[in-house]
Formats: structure tokens, C-alpha cells, sequence
């Protein structure tokens, strides 16, 4: 019997202390942002219709207004333009990739928002998400 209580109680805390995926700690409003090649702008002309690796991950966390931004190498110094295209509203900013992430701060309100990546190079990149 005390074998049996045990094991009840070491599956309860179990439950209670297992690791929660990550969806369910999440915050509501939190976005991940699908980045891709910018229509018109092929990284690689010589093989235009290969899959490429797009050297860009976004994510919007919505508690702080704030896209955050990580990248797979350094990309030098680039210009991000971040538009509302509910509100009409429009930011641009130059980040440094240097340390490989970077933060750009969203201030104008609720809405349909389209995200664009100019790199050096000239190739481009967007991401769409709505707040």
C-alpha cells in the first residue's frame, strides 16, 4: 500500500513539475515571423529556383512592442523598414549584425505590419505578422 501512494504521489509531482512545451509559456500576442526572399530579389541567380536558407529569423514579443531579430552569420550593417500597412505608419532603422541579434522596438499601435530586409549585397527579405 505504501509502495502505491508513493507512486501516486511521485506521478502528481511529476505533472506539476514537468517542463511546459513551449507554446504554453508563451505570452498571448507573441508572434514567430516567417521570413522570405523578397519577390523579384533571387539570392542565388544562378540556380533561381533552388530553396535558399534565409539567413533571418523574427519573432514579435508582444510585452516588450519589440521585434527581435537573430542571424545565422554576420551580415554586416543592413537597413530593416517596418511599415503598418493598416495605419499607413513607417520606421526604418540600420542594424549591425555583429553580435548576431538586434532588437527594433515597434511603436505604432495595432495592425497589419510588413517587415523588410535590405542587405548589402543588395538581396532582400520580408516578413509579415499582424499586432
Amino acid at each position: 500500500m505504501r509502495n502505491k501512494s508513493f507512486f501516486f504521489f511521485a506521478l502528481l509531482l511529476l505533472f506539476l513539475v514537468a517542463p511546459f512545451p513551449s507554446w504554453a509559456m508563451k505570452a498571448a500576442g507573441d508572434t514567430v515571423i516567417v521570413i522570405e526572399p523578397y519577390p523579384g530579389s533571387n539570392p542565388d541567380p544562378e540556380r533561381p529556383r533552388m530553396p535558399t536558407t534565409v539567413p533571418i529569423s523574427a519573432s514579435y514579443e508582444a510585452m516588450l512592442s519589440t521585434l527581435f531579430l537573430t542571424f545565422t552569420t554576420n551580415l554586416g550593417e543592413f537597413e530593416v523598414e517596418v511599415m503598418n500597412t493598416t495605419t499607413g505608419g513607417y520606421d526604418s532603422v540600420t542594424i549591425d549584425t555583429q553580435f548576431l541579434s538586434a532588437a527594433v522596438p515597434i511603436t505604432m499601435g495595432s495592425g497589419h505590419y510588413l517587415t523588410l530586409f535590405t542587405l548589402p549585397s543588395g538581396q532582400r527579405y520580408k516578413g509579415e505578422f499582424d499586432i
